[in-house]
């Protein structure tokens, strides 16, 4: 199987749009009324956001690109074979740099607690989605 500094290609390609389809999920269909009244965008943002449509779809879909390989890349550095190791990993990966980094906007922008939630929730389900498909994919994702 064709790799990249020993991520399968197959296994990060399946698990970028998996990661891609959870947004879709929590943004388009869970959370999509709540998420937007907790940002308070105005009119106009939210006009221009519509507008802006396809490129910003685009560009999500490339941070899910990078997100389902660097992922890919820490499993195999971590060493880890199996679903619970590799979804341990995802969790530890995402309470250590994903929450943290968000917490930022919650801490020093004030935004609401539950954008927080959500953001994390999307995030937390998104890398054990990627990690288990890296796992199931590519047999045992870290070994070359």
């Amino acid at each position: 199987m064709p790799r990249i500094f020993g991520v399968n290609i197959i296994a990060w390609l399946v698990s970028a749009v998996a990661l891609y389809f959870v947004g879709f999920v929590f943004y388009g269909l869970l959370f999509s009324e709540a998420w937007v009244s907790l940002w308070n965008f105005s009119p106009e943002q939210i006009e221009a956001a519509e507008a802006a449509a396809g490129p910003s779809m685009a560009l999500g879909f490339v941070i899910s690109l990078a997100t389902a390989f660097f992922i890919g890349l820490a499993l195999k550095k971590f060493g880890a074979e199996g679903l619970v190791p590799v979804t341990r990993k995802a969790v530890f990966l995402w309470a250590g740099f994903v929450v943290t980094t968000l917490a930022y906007d919650t801490v020093y922008a004030l935004q609401p607690v539950m954008l927080l939630v959500i953001d994390s929730a999307h995030l937390l389900v998104g890398f054990i989605v990627v990690a288990v498909l890296h796992d199931l994919l590519d047999g045992v994702m870290s070994k070359d």
